[in-house]
């Protein structure tokens, strides 16, 4: 688990973790807040990382608590979620399949209707578009390209064979979640959709900024950028169609303010990830397994084997 500057928010997921101890060998807790926590009495024995150098880079944060894990299967969870009764049982239970390399849980936000979807789950479309449902109640486990990072899990060994995740998406980080599952699929793995594997997120405040603000649109579009040309090419169709998509959407946003408005923050969002796009990916996808030094490093450290917690 990851945080920053949401002590109370902390202790509450740290609270509902507590409650499935019997199921969960080690949690692990990277805080980017100026200030340490004290987490003793909300989950004894838990591991306390504080580093607050890595504020602002959630996914360095993730990258982090690998270092620290010592588990086959590992788990990742936003510390504004309250797990649900059963959810580890459900990923030790979905994850004893060998066949199942990656598990996206379902993540429930409490909004009326949530638990229907009407299209596929998880799925990234021939338009570079994605599908979600990740709030869905299906009848059972449904084999996905991508999940949500609220509430993911993974085997040791496929983080190890990736180089652990890109931590390369800036700002809001959004996409990194998408990245690494779509990495583990490219490696010719199974990643499933298990509605039992349940938590209910409520949402905490964000430090900066607010979600789906201004500043979340920009992102969002730049590393949507990035994310299709790492894995479909920066000169693929896919690209393409989306860009045509989004630049349609925002002319049909409905009035002269709101059009200008959305066209503004797309046209923005999608010229900043192209000028970037030479330093982060390429004409061709690249490669999912990292190659980097901090790729080696955590490939070489995943590939040990685990440890019992404590």
């Amino acid at each position: 688990m990851v945080t920053y500057e949401r002590p109370d928010f902390l202790t509450r997921c740290l609270a509902s973790l507590a409650d499935q101890r019997g199921n969960i060998d080690q949690v692990v807790v990277v805080d980017a807040s100026a200030s340490p926590a004290t987490i003793d009495t909300a989950y004894p024995g838990a591991v306390y990382v504080h580093t607050p150098h890595l504020a602002g880079w959630m996914t360095r944060s993730r990258n982090e608590a690998l270092r620290h894990s010592t588990g086959d299967l590992l788990a990742f969870i936003d510390d504004d979620v309250v797990v649900r009764a059963g959810w580890a049982d459900a990923l030790r239970h979905r994850l004893a399949d060998l066949d199942v390399a990656a598990v996206g849980g379902r993540t429930c936000n409490n909004q009326p209707g949530e638990e229907s979807y009407d299209q596929e789950i998880g799925r990234l479309l021939d338009d570079g578009t994605l599908t979600a449902g990740f709030a869905a109640l299906t009848p059972g486990p449904v084999d996905v390209d991508h999940g949500i990072g609220a509430n993911m899990t993974f085997r040791r060994t496929v983080l190890a064979e990736l180089g652990g995740f890109r931590d390369d998406y800036p700002g809001t980080a959004l996409r990194e979640d998408t990245d690494i599952f779509l990495r583990v699929r490219r490696l010719g793995h199974r990643v499933v959709y298990d509605p039992e594997a349940a938590v209910d997120h409520r949402p905490a405040p964000h430090v900066k900024g607010a979600r789906f603000d201004t500043r979340y649109k920009f992102y969002g579009r730049r590393n949507h950028v990035i994310l299709l040309a790492r894995h479909a090419g920066a000169g693929s169709p896919m690209l393409r169609r989306w860009i045509w998509r989004q630049l349609a959407a925002a002319m049909n946003a409905g009035g002269v303010v709101p059009t200008a408005q959305r066209l503004g923050v797309t046209v923005v969002g999608i010229a900043w990830g192209l000028a970037v796009l030479p330093r982060y990916a390429g004409l061709k996808p690249l490669p999912p397994q990292r190659s980097d030094a901090t790729g080696i490093e955590l490939r070489e450290l995943l590939a040990r084997p685990s440890t019992p917690a404590g």
